[in-house]
């Protein structure tokens, strides 16, 4: 059964390290998730979902600057043993809950254009594909920009 908690600083090594595996053409550094970690719990909310080892399959976090200001979902990632059980879904979920909360008025997230699993799944919870970001993962790797309204 998978379980989700909050993220904890603790926590920091495992990420880094299924960060190079997940994202291995533009990993985040422990440099960038210490900065990230930063603004925990006022501007950025990170969770993690755990197997029945209390292993970390997954993460995510979103980022909310100020109320009115749209949010910026930072990453989401889940092991591929653990695609297609819903994990991704309920992150989006909590994600979005936590920015109503802090008064965003919409969401905003970048996903490969390689990434069909990814992009179908936000399609299907409401995104829509506003731009295209050249080499915003590198050389040659796009990135579709996806937004979808938030309803308090």
């Amino acid at each position: 059964m998978i379980s989700y908690r909050t993220a904890m600083q603790l926590d920091l090594p495992v990420l880094v390290s299924m960060e190079r595996v997940l994202f291995a053409d533009s990993p985040w550094s422990m440099g960038q998730f210490k900065e990230e970690f930063k603004g925990v719990p006022n501007s950025r909310y990170f969770l993690v979902a755990t197997n029945d080892e209390d292993q970390i399959v997954g993460y995510a976090a979103v980022l909310v600057v100020a109320p009115g200001v749209e949010a910026d979902v930072l990453t989401v990632a889940v092991l591929p043993d653990y695609t297609r059980q819903g994990i991704a879904t309920h992150f989006m979920a909590e994600l979005e809950k936590w920015s109503i909360s802090k008064g965003a008025p919409a969401m905003m997230l970048e996903v490969g254009t390689e990434n069909a699993s990814a992009i179908a799944l936000y399609e299907k919870l409401g995104y829509e594909n506003i731009s295209t970001r050249r080499g915003y993962y590198g050389p040659g790797l796009d990135a579709f920009v996806m937004r979808k309204e938030l309803n308090a």
